[in-house]
């Protein structure tokens, strides 16, 4: 019967899947196909649980109207079911591997979703010849764009010259924000282990038609065995889908800093 509701899961939630990407998805093509790896993956955690028809019930339930939400807030809903497991006491869920790689909350700040970067207020590292800055190639070797993506191996990152850069950024979508962060590879990653080029000091706005309004300002720390931060936003009250980031300071790094990865989360 477990594995008969299983199959009967994943097949559901595959043509669910298939649905999404005919209506307009087709976008999100390389989130969607993570997206059903991850839900198969749940599905089949739930068939092999020992227990009752009705934990077994309750948690399809739980999977199906998951799925039925937007895709771009279902990693969101996916996190909630993950806990929701763990409360139902399911042990082996701390030793499987492939529930530990389901992203905790939605990074609205990615290119793979649609982030885009829209204007720099910095110096690049290297001087710019005359045609790179007559095409706006100044950043080229390491463009502002780097801090949307995925990729956190060294050199891949956001890299500026001294300690101060404004980058302004669109989300994916229009979010309630409720974190902002920040996250920098380790010492041992870096050149000559020296991590001192990680951003220290910044500050964030949400730009809207009246006015841009102060999210916070925030201290990343260089702390080694934190390298992913996050810190709240107290009590949002509005959408936004525009933001300003002000890079203040740096750990101490003379020439210039580099940015690698920028996170925010939030409810659509």
């Amino acid at each position: 019967m477990r594995i008969c509701l299983g199959y009967f899961l994943f097949v559901a939630l595959g043509c669910f899947l298939i649905y999404t990407v005919l209506s307009g998805y087709i976008e999100n093509s390389n989130k969607l196909e993570k997206l059903r790896r991850d839900v198969k993956e749940m599905a089949q955690v739930v068939s092999a649980k020992p227990g009752t028809q009705t934990e077994s019930r309750f948690l399809s339930e739980i999977i199906e109207n998951a799925v039925k939400k937007c895709v771009t807030s279902v990693w969101d809903d996916l996190y909630a079911i993950k806990k929701a497991m763990k409360a139902q006491e399911y042990p082996f869920i701390a030793l499987s591997k492939s529930l530990s790689r389901i992203e905790e909350r939605v990074n609205y700040a990615s290119e793979d979703l649609g982030a885009k970067v829209i204007s720099i207020e910095g110096q690049p590292v290297c001087p710019p010849n005359f045609l790179k800055r007559l095409l706006g190639m100044e950043f080229e070797t390491n463009p502002p764009v780097q801090m949307l993506k995925t990729d956190m191996e060294a050199g891949n990152c956001f890299a500026f010259r001294n300690d101060s850069a404004i980058v302004t950024i669109k989300l994916s979508e229009p979010v309630l924000i409720d974190q902002i962060g920040l996250e920098h590879i380790s010492k041992k990653h870096t050149p000559g282990e020296d991590s001192t080029a990680a951003p220290k000091d910044f500050a964030v706005f949400a730009i809207s038609e009246n006015r841009d309004e102060l999210l916070g300002k925030f201290r990343y720390e260089n702390d080694q065995n934190k390298l992913r931060q996050t810190f709240g936003i107290i009590q949002p009250i509005k959408k936004y889908d525009l933001l300003r980031f002000h890079f203040n300071s740096n750990h101490g790094h003379p020439r210039y800093t580099c940015v690698y990865r920028i996170f925010v989360h939030g409810r659509m």
